[in-house]
């Protein structure tokens, strides 16, 4: 049964200042990490997890933000990516992972703001405590993870080979990725280089 978010800003707020620990990236195979970790969903106002997420042929983790320049700049090869995802049957999670502004910018009420602007189609979750990030070592945002039928990661790494020029793109690897994952395919490029904002995490003070 799923919860329903009734309180979330307050709860963040307390959290204050916490360390933590960046793992190191996942490797290609291994399987999905934290699968049934709950989190606030803006699109349902209930919790998720990334394994509730899931469909017949996979699912995708993107590491989002609401105002990383890197990310505005692939929006719309983005809700390309996710929309092709769900009608070849992969599911589709934007995790934003910047406690250290969720009581600015990248708080549960802008998060819902920035969702319902762009119209998206599929869940975008808090990872409180960075936790979800940190299982995955990722770092930045925009950061791809995505995840085959059994739960194994078979790419992670950048939309393309161009982030700032969608017309002077030549390797598409996660559209081409999730092609190859929707037939049953093994992935050919299973990582690429990826630049983007960092993930603000809380630190210690």
């Amino acid at each position: 049964m799923m919860k329903k978010i009734f309180f979330v800003l307050a709860p963040l707020a307390l959290i204050g200042s916490i360390a933590f620990t960046t793992s190191e990236t996942l490797p290609i195979g291994a399987r999905l990490p934290l699968a049934d970790y709950q989190m606030a969903n803006v699109k349902t106002g209930y919790f998720t997890s990334v394994k509730q997420e899931a469909r017949e042929n996979g699912v995708l983790v993107m590491f989002s933000s609401n105002n990383c320049l890197s990310v505005q700049k692939i929006l719309s090869r983005t809700l390309e990516a996710a929309d092709f995802a769900q009608k070849n049957k992969i599911g589709v999670i934007f995790v934003n992972s910047n406690e250290a502004q969720r009581n600015g910018s990248e708080s549960y009420e802008a998060m819902k703001d920035y969702f319902n602007a762009n119209k998206f189609d599929w869940s975008y979750v808090v990872d409180a405590k960075n936790a979800l990030a940190n299982a995955f070592g990722a770092n930045v945002t925009p950061e791809f993870f995505l995840f085959d039928k059994n739960m194994n990661l078979v790419y992670h790494g950048a939309m393309d080979d161009n982030l700032n020029e969608s017309e002077s793109v030549s390797h598409k690897h996660l559209q081409e990725a999730l092609s190859e994952v929707s037939l049953g395919k093994p992935v050919s490029v299973t990582g690429s280089t990826i630049t983007g904002c960092p993930i603000n995490r809380l630190v210690a003070n």
